[in-house]
């Protein structure tokens, strides 16, 4: 296989970028260890922006910077590794390669167009729901949204001749839009929903020290998040107008591609078993107490155990490997950016300029400076780590309800790969359907992002004052 080629540019920026922070003169208040974490680190998401290399490739290359410089001892640089998050995570891709490879998860898309697929709003609602129920057992949102519920779409789009060209208005660019926004919604419900989620819980609980659960997760997310999946399709019809109100054909297709997949088969079976028990376990861990990473690995192993799941298929996903050693890596830089301090110093540092300002105020202006630096980030992982804590402190330190920060900010780490066809797995799949042109592309995601950001804070707040976070 050729070796891709590798700009000098792309080589350079971020060793030079590490050293113009070590060398600089180390802040007042600060270990001179947590200014060389906070130079690594930066180096590490610049890196991985620029992309040199793997962006696994760059976190083995940091964890030796790490040690080699002792700016973290070799159990603390490795630590990452020991986190829940990251056995979850893996155990959630074992659960999603089992949907994908059963057709346990194209059988649930199918199903719920043959009952919702009657009009252009109807699919649309029907491959959201589908990717609702898939949410929680795929967090790999590039392997739901745009393995599984994209080529359903695309295939509606061909039957109903709505293919990028003349007739792309009929449904082909409502639907391909509007599934695109969907995934970020779903993801944003289930601390399993999206491989960032994990981090976000592991980061809540390392640098703010507040405890989330899988179950309290979606008990705080599931309504400002259902309001913005039943908002956002509407919104998106208005602004795309589709010509193509009826589609009957659509229904029929959901119901031959069913009877062509016949009976469910031992294996979707065995998949369907899994994910309904490891649900059941994420959902009562408040009353019996088990661990939610405890319950993911036991789910993976009962997937091996059942056969559902081979294990050599396991080790042919460069995709999961790839996330395991990423996360547990970024986890050990994210950990040693707080243990060291760094974390705290500038949080401090923020907050001294938000005082006097109401915290609702504050709270609101750091929601929207969240996702809207996304703009600068090409992956969710590399935003989440970099900004989740040191946004959250700030915005607690400004007065606002640390409880509800978490998961408001936890939401956000979801919606805001949708603002661009870079910013997430599935971006480049759904722009690359050639239904936009760039600039038009960026405008209805930005109306769309915007209006689910803004429901978030109306409706969020609302119900976290309900359930009691605040």
């Amino acid at each position: 296989m050729p070796q891709r080629s590798i700009k000098l540019w792309q080589a350079v920026t971020p060793v030079l970028v590490c050293l113009l922070i070590w060398l600089y003169p180390v802040p007042e208040g600060l270990k001179p260890e947590a200014w060389y974490m906070f130079a690594i680190f930066v180096a590490t998401i610049v890196g991985i922006l620029c992309a040199p290399l793997p962006s696994g490739a760059i976190m083995f290359i940091s964890l030796a910077v790490c040690i080699f410089t002792n700016t973290l001892t070799f159990k603390a640089a490795l630590s990452g590794f020991a986190s829940g998050t990251v056995w979850m995570i893996f155990a959630a891709y074992v659960l999603s390669l089992g949907f994908v490879q059963s057709g346990l998860g194209r059988r649930i898309a199918y199903k719920t167009l043959s009952l919702f697929g009657g009009s252009s709003l109807g699919i649309a609602y029907s491959l959201g729901l589908a990717d609702l129920f898939l949410a929680p057992a795929m967090p790999s949102v590039t392997a739901r949204s745009g393995g599984i519920i994209l080529p359903i779409s695309k295939s509606i789009n061909q039957v109903l001749d709505s293919e990028p060209g003349p007739k792309q208005k009929r449904l082909g660019e409502f639907l391909t839009m509007t599934c695109f926004q969907f995934t970020p919604i779903t993801g944003a419900m289930f601390m399993t929903g999206m491989a960032a989620n994990p981090l976000c819980a592991t980061l809540a609980k390392e640098g703010l020290g507040l405890e989330l659960s899988w179950i309290g997760w979606f008990w705080a997310a599931v309504v400002p998040s259902m309001i913005c999946f039943f908002v956002m399709p509407l919104l998106s019809y208005k602004i795309l107008d589709p010509g193509l109100k009826k589609t009957p054909e659509a229904k029929v297709m959901g119901k031959e591609q069913l009877f062509a997949m016949g009976p469910m088969s031992s294996q979707e079976k065995k998949v369907a078993l899994g994910f309904i028990i490891a649900l059941l376990g994420w959902g009562t861990t408040m009353w019996t107490g088990y661990n939610a990473n405890a319950i993911a690995i036991t789910l993976a192993a009962f997937l091996f155990a059942t056969g559902a799941v081979n294990w050599k298929d396991v080790l042919n996903d460069k995709a999961a490997w790839d996330t395991v050693v990423w996360f547990g890596i970024i986890i050990s830089l994210a950990t040693g950016l707080t243990s060291l301090g760094f974390i705290k110093w500038m949080s401090a540092g923020f907050a001294s300029m938000l005082t006097g300002m109401d915290w609702m105020v504050a709270f609101i202006l750091l929601g929207f400076l969240y996702i809207y630096l996304h703009y600068v980030f090409a992956t969710a992982s590399g935003h989440v780590a970099a900004m989740y804590v040191p946004f959250s402190m700030v915005a607690i330190g400004a007065g606002a309800p640390p409880m509800m920060v978490a998961i408001c900010f936890a939401i956000f780490s979801n919606f805001m790969w949708g603002i661009t066809e870079y910013a997430g797995g599935p971006g480049p799949i759904y722009y690359g359907q050639g239904y936009f042109e760039r600039p038009r592309f960026y405008g209805i995601n930005f109306v769309l992002v915007t209006i689910n950001v803004l429901i978030v804070f109306a409706s969020g707040m609302l119900w976290w004052k309900l359930i009691g976070l605040y």
